[in-house]
């Protein structure tokens, strides 16, 4: 996890050998910020949206260190210790800044950190994806900082864009793939893509809106200057499988009415995508796993990612009636909203 990561290189900071046979670990109090933030212009919501950066402070000290963690002031910065901005850069300049502002958020579940209140700073502002933004965080003299570049926005195939433009899973002659074509936006290096598939739930008079989310694949670029062509693809017969494994049977539901698929990416920075690597699962015989930061005097995160989406795709009328009748979610009781009543695949 990431405190967990940066705590153990905080505290490794931390650790005093001796030569004498007395160990003491409690070294002179040291600054020791963990930082996250990851900026997108998704959330800058046309009039000035809300961007959050999250600031705490490691913590090391005699007793118990569970029992630290339960206390808020052994891991938040009071307003007088903390002064924190971000910046908006271009071509080496500060063009313009904001305040962070603190915000007392009550949504932390329970566990080893104290909850459910916590500290989240924000700024409002509409980001521009061709500047640079560096969060700067001022603490009890000492300054605490890391740039990023925005995730811009990437064009997607056309026809693949069109929602009028329906997605083949199933011919005649057996399943079929589909494939899905884009290509890459400056900044963005980790491409995840998703489909969201939509139905209801009919269960007498009442109607209960549904959905699942599946992965298509992730596709990482080159390099970050963009226009690079990438595709992911869904399998045909998987895609029936699929659904089939995620909808069971259920003798209490009249009908589901499937709708359309929804496509998503999500889009990460260089940065970011480094830290999603680094994240991930350990395989062969190392089992050390690098710490990594961006930050200067500190430990953290501080990146940018984009989210994208093309809503409303349609199937087939070949892969509508596979969904309806066919081998593997013919008994799920499926009809096609979009299709004729009385038509193989319709609701009635």
């Amino acid at each position: 996890m990431p405190t967990r990561s940066s705590l153990r290189s905080a505290l490794a900071l931390l650790l005093l050998a001796g030569c004498s046979t007395d160990l003491d670990i409690n070294a002179p109090y040291k600054n020791i910020t963990v930082v996250y933030a990851l900026l997108s212009t998704n959330d800058n919501a046309g009039a000035g949206g809300v961007h959050f950066v999250k600031i705490n402070k490691a913590f090391l000290g005699e007793g118990d260190a569970f029992v630290y963690a339960q206390n808020p002031d052994s891991n938040q910065y009071t307003n007088d210790q903390l002064v924190a901005r971000v910046e908006e850069i271009s071509n080496g300049q500060v063009t313009n800044s904001w305040s962070l502002n603190d915000s007392l958020i009550d949504d932390r579940d329970p566990g080893t950190f104290f909850s459910p209140e916590h500290i989240l700073y924000y700024f409002t502002a509409d980001l521009d994806p061709d500047r640079e933004y560096r969060v700067v965080a001022d603490v009890r003299g000492e300054r605490v900082e890391a740039v990023t570049p925005l995730v811009n926005d990437f064009s997607v195939n056309t026809a693949d864009a069109n929602p009028a433009t329906k997605i083949g899973l199933k011919l005649s002659s057996g399943y079929t793939n589909w494939e899905l074509n884009w290509t890459t936006g400056p900044d963005g290096r980790r491409y995840e893509t998703y489909y969201r598939f939509n139905y209801a739930e009919v269960r007498g008079t009442d109607t209960t809106f549904l959905s699942f989310t599946r992965l298509m694949g992730t596709r990482v670029s080159s390099g970050t200057s963009g226009s690079e062509p990438m595709s992911a693809t869904i399998l045909g017969e998987n895609f029936f499988i699929g659904v089939a494994n995620l909808v069971q049977p259920d003798p209490t539901v009249d009908k589901r009415i499937f709708y359309d698929l929804d496509l998503i990416w999500q889009v990460a920075s260089d940065e970011f995508h480094t830290y999603l690597t680094l994240q991930e699962p350990l395989t062969g015989i190392v089992e050390e796993r690098p710490d990594y930061t961006n930050l200067t005097n500190g430990y953290g995160l501080v990146a940018s990612r984009f989210r994208k989406q093309v809503t409303g795709k349609r199937l087939s009328d070949e892969s509508l009636l596979e969904l309806v009748q066919g081998q593997y979610t013919g008994n799920l009781q499926f009809c096609s909203f979009y299709s004729s009543p009385g038509s193989p695949a319709g609701c009635n």
